[in-house]
């Protein structure tokens, strides 16, 4: 049996683990990320902190790697760039820092397509051939496997999925393009969904749940409201599911996935918002292939980031 480290780099905490081959989690270390000294080389020894940790209970056969899922552009030689909510985190050649420190190989790859999969290795996508992952949350990201092998642009690591345009007329993203699906499905659209209704005096009992203050309102309180019945959350949840099914629907006629994985904070609304997706895909898409895809919540639960940066090394 196989022992790997996976890191799950977040801007606010380090998560790493211990996994076998098998995807099972032997021992754990979480560690605050430090991202506010502003110091990258701060950050960079809370990692080596965390895999020191948990090297004193690898097997004595050693150990397979180590992985690391990284925010930010990863090039093919293991270079980071472009990660905006980590310092100075440009143009750092993550996997040589490890590799030539711990003399084991390493992996680094964006924290989405690694999420992705180690969703197809260990997760939802487990036992299929061609898989795409969604991560919904404050933004949307995602990642495709493509008979058994991740997909990777020509350098570095693709797939933008958040910022697929579904309408050339829609709102403006945060990225600056014009109808990207995360101006429409990400957590600000959702919440401000929400905000809208309530400024034109619907009745809603979202008002109660945030206390009047719509700047408190989460996307968690609008599962509550739904669950309760609530009228204006069920749209919310129906036009966002609506938007993210045209999503799919696109990401099915070109890649024709078994399965569809869908992450992150927002997959907690549940059906409310499966339902719509599923519907959607069932009537937009190519008929037979929509016929033959699966769109299922995500399986690794708390432990993703962890198995998912394992599961890189896996793939060697």
């Amino acid at each position: 049996m196989k022992t790997a480290i996976g890191l799950d780099l977040g801007g606010t905490f380090i998560k790493a683990g211990l996994v076998t081959d098998e995807g099972t989690v032997r021992a754990r270390v979480e560690l605050p990320t430090r991202a506010e000294d502003n110091d990258r080389d701060v950050v960079l020894d809370q990692m080596r902190t965390a895999v020191d940790r948990l090297r004193e209970h690898a097997p004595p056969s050693g150990l397979a790697g180590i992985g690391i899922g990284t925010p930010g552009v990863v090039d093919s030689r293991g270079v980071v760039y472009e990660s905006p909510n980590l310092p100075d985190w440009d143009n750092l050649p993550l996997r040589d820092i490890f590799s030539s420190e711990y003399r084991v190989p390493v992996v680094v790859e964006n924290d989405v397509n690694s999420i992705a999969w180690g969703e197809f290795l260990f997760g939802a996508g487990r036992g299929s051939r061609s898989m795409v992952c969604l991560t919904l949350g404050t933004g949307i990201g995602g990642g495709v496997v493509s008979n058994g092998r991740l997909l990777r642009g020509a350098e570095f690591s693709a797939i933008e999925i958040g910022h697929t345009t579904i309408d050339y007329r829609g709102p403006r993203c945060k990225c600056g393009n014009i109808g990207c699906i995360e101006a429409f499905a990400g957590k600000d659209a959702i919440v401000a969904r929400a905000t809208a209704a309530i400024s034109q005096g619907r009745k809603t009992i979202l008002s109660d749940l945030c206390g009047g203050d719509t700047s408190r309102m989460t996307p968690k309180m609008l599962y509550e409201a739904a669950g309760r019945g609530d009228a204006v959350a069920r749209e919310v949840w129906e036009d966002v599911g609506v938007c993210l099914g045209a999503l799919c629907t696109t990401l099915v006629n070109l890649f024709n996935p078994e399965k569809i994985v869908i992450g992150g904070g927002i997959s907690g609304a549940g059906d409310f918002l499966f339902q719509p997706i599923r519907r959607t895909v069932a009537e937009r898409a190519f008929r037979n292939m929509s016929a033959m895809v699966s769109i299922v919540p995500a399986g690794l639960g708390t432990d993703t980031g962890i198995i998912s940066g394992a599961a890189l090394v896996f793939q060697q």
